[in-house]
């Protein structure tokens, strides 16, 4: 719970935006209540685009700082919103991702914070994994990461195993 975004919460309430339970957890109808506030004072959504969400900022802690300048950058030049859906992993976390089928490998550069996973919104906020939106994101990493000089890897352009979510930086450039 974070008793910052229990006031904002509550805030909304009192606006008539519903936020969804006053818990202090950043959810989709909490985002979608600041979404609708923000609408109504005029602010307009290209504008509401460059600011991470609380989960994304919360999933960018221990990441690399290059990885997560070149998440930032791209967060202002998306033409889709998008989460941070996965950053640092500890190695019990891989083991249980590898166990499932939801990684291949232990030797994931999200255990050394090289790594991220990112999740694009559809038109109504909700995070989806559809390829398409993947192919509008990538370019926006890519780009962000070519202005700022950061040699970056996205999975997918692998050939052998499709990652649509991760983008890691190189490991010719920034070995663990």
């Amino acid at each position: 719970m974070n008793a910052d975004i229990m006031s904002l919460q509550a805030a909304l309430a009192r606006l008539g935006f519903d936020p969804g339970p006053l818990d202090g957890l950043w959810g989709r109808k909490t985002e979608t209540a600041m979404a609708a506030a923000m609408a109504a004072d005029g602010v307009k959504p290209a504008e509401a685009s460059v600011t991470l969400n609380a989960r994304s900022l919360r999933n960018l802690a221990g990441v690399h700082e290059d990885l997560v300048r070149v998440v930032k950058r791209a967060a202002e030049l998306s033409p889709v919103h998008f989460t941070v859906i996965d950053g640092l992993r500890t190695v019990a976390r891989q083991r249980q991702l590898v166990a499932s089928g939801a990684s291949q490998t232990m030797n994931s550069r999200h255990i050394t914070g090289h790594a991220v996973d990112l999740a694009p919104h559809d038109a109504n906020g909700a995070i989806v994994f559809d390829w398409p939106l993947y192919h509008r994101l990538a370019p926006a990493m890519k780009q962000a990461a070519a202005e700022l000089g950061v040699s970056i890897t996205w999975g997918g352009d692998w050939v052998s195993f499709k990652d649509g979510p991760h983008f890691e930086l190189s490991r010719t450039a920034y070995p663990a």
